[in-house]
């Protein structure tokens, strides 16, 4: 089995930030959100991507997708787990860095 979780923040991260990976109150990963290419024209060159993914102590697999533009941040969060209450047990929080 496996589920996405799909997420955005409207404020270009000027300096960055990471995302933090929760289960319950556990935190499993923290991925790098990279600063956009601010001195695009265009909304499509100013996207920086990072990808990132790993594995939990339980064998739960995650895989992170992060796109950072002069628009915002969005993310998705593949898991694929064999629990099906994991899906309500995972969140993400994102956290930008001071200008």
């Amino acid at each position: 089995m496996s589920f996405t979780l799909d997420g955005n923040d409207c404020m270009p991260p000027i300096s960055g930030g990471y995302l933090i990976i929760y289960r319950g109150s556990v935190e499993l990963s923290v991925i790098s959100v990279p600063s956009p290419n601010f001195v695009a024209d265009r909304y499509r060159d100013s996207v920086s991507e990072n990808y990132d993914s790993f594995e939990d102590d339980d064998g739960n697999d995650y895989n992170m997708t992060v796109l950072s533009s002069n628009v915002g941040v969005d993310w998705t969060l593949e898991v694929s787990t064999e629990d099906p209450a994991l899906k309500s047990e995972i969140k993400v929080e994102y956290h930008a860095n001071e200008f």
